[in-house]
C-alpha cells in the first residue's frame, strides 16, 4: 500500500527532525557541592591579606601594603588543588613571588641530619632547618624532610637536599604568624603535585576543546536551518549522495555542510548494516 502525500511528509519531517537532533548540545554536568565548596575554600586563599613591603627609591623611603595572596600571584598558574589533600597547593614560583613580596629573606639554613637506617641507596633521607626573617623582625622556624619515599620521581630523587630545603624554607614561610596560612600546601608539600598540575592542564585544555566543540555544534545546528545549495534547496535536506558530493567540491558553507550530511549518511548505513 502507498503512503498518501501526508503520511510521506510527516515521515519526512521526522527524519529531518531526526537528523537535526543530533546537532544539539547536549547539557554540561551541574556543579556539585564539593566543587562549590571548593571555591570558597580557594576564595578564602586568595583573599587572605598579606603584608607587602613598597620601597620607594626616590624618597628612601619603605611603607607596608596590605595585599590579598591573588593580587600577588597568577591565580590561573600559580595555584591548583589536590584530589588527594582537597586543599589548594601553590606552585613553587608562585611561593617566590610571595616571599620576594613580603621582603623575606632566610638567614639561617641548617642541615639537621642526614640519615639513613641502612646502607640502602634508597633510604637515605635529609632533614633541613630554616629559619625565615620577616622585615618586621620576626623570624620563625620549621623543617623540611627528603626522602627516597616522598620523592618518588627521577627529577627530585636525584635532588633530595635541593628538595629538603625548599620544604623547610617553604614550610617556616607559611606557618608563620607573619603570613598565617598554616594549612595551605606549596607544591614541594606534596608529592603528586607535578602529575597533578600536568593533569590539571591536560583537563583545562580538554574542557576548552569541549566548550569550543559545543560551540561548533550549535553553529553547524543553525547553518543546517539556513545554509542552501544555489538552487535554494537546504543542503542538510538533501539526500542525494551523488548532489552532495557535487556540493561538497570548493571551500564555501555549503561545501562544508555538503561534506558533513554526506559523513552523516555514511554512518547512518553502517549503523543500519
Amino acid at each position: 500500500m502507498q503512503k498518501d502525500k501526508n503520511e510521506i511528509s510527516k515521515d519526512t519531517k521526522n527524519e529531518e527532525e531526526a537528523q537535526n537532533e543530533e546537532n544539539i548540545p547536549t547539557e554540561e554536568p551541574l556543579e556539585t557541592e564539593e566543587d562549590k565548596a571548593e571555591k570558597r575554600w580557594l576564595e578564602r586563599i586568595l583573599t587572605h591579606p598579606i603584608k607587602v613591603l613598597e620601597t620607594n627609591d626616590e624618597l628612601k623611603t619603605e611603607s607596608y601594603v596590605i595585599k590579598t595572596v591573588g593580587q600577588i600571584i597568577d591565580t590561573e598558574q600559580d595555584i591548583w588543588y589536590s584530589p588527594k589533600k582537597k586543599k589548594p597547593i601553590i606552585s613553587d614560583p608562585g611561593t617566590k613571588k610571595l616571599i620576594e613580596a613580603t621582603g623575606a629573606t632566610f638567614p639561617k639554613i641548617i642541615v639537621i641530619e642526614k640519615q639513613s637506617d641502612s646502607t640502602s641507596r634508597d633510604r637515605e633521607q635529609v632533614w633541613i632547618e630554616a629559619t625565615v626573617l620577616f622585615p618586621d623582625g620576626t623570624t620563625n622556624e620549621d623543617y623540611g624532610i627528603a626522602n627516597r619515599m616522598n620523592c618518588p620521581d627521577p627529577i627530585s630523587g636525584a635532588n633530595l637536599p635541593i628538595m629538603a630545603r625548599k620544604r623547610g624554607m617553604h614550610r617556616a614561610f607559611y606557618r608563620s604568624g607573619y603570613i598565617g596560612l598554616y594549612e595551605l600546601n606549596d607544591e614541594n608539600e606534596v608529592l603528586e603535585a607535578r602529575g597533578e598540575r600536568e593533569e590539571r592542564q591536560h583537563k583545562m585544555l580538554q574542557e576548552k576543546l569541549k566548550q569550543q566543540e559545543l560551540k561548533n555544534k550549535k553553529l553547524v545546528n543553525q547553518m543546517c536551518k539556513e545554509i542552501k545549495s544555489p538552487d535554494g534547496e537546504l543542503v542538510w535536506k538533501i539526500n542525494d549522495q551523488s548532489k552532495l558530493t557535487q556540493l561538497a567540491k570548493g571551500t564555501s558553507l555549503v561545501s562544508y555542510l555538503a561534506l558533513l550530511k554526506l559523513r552523516h549518511l555514511s554512518k547512518k548505513e553502517k549503523a543500519n548494516g
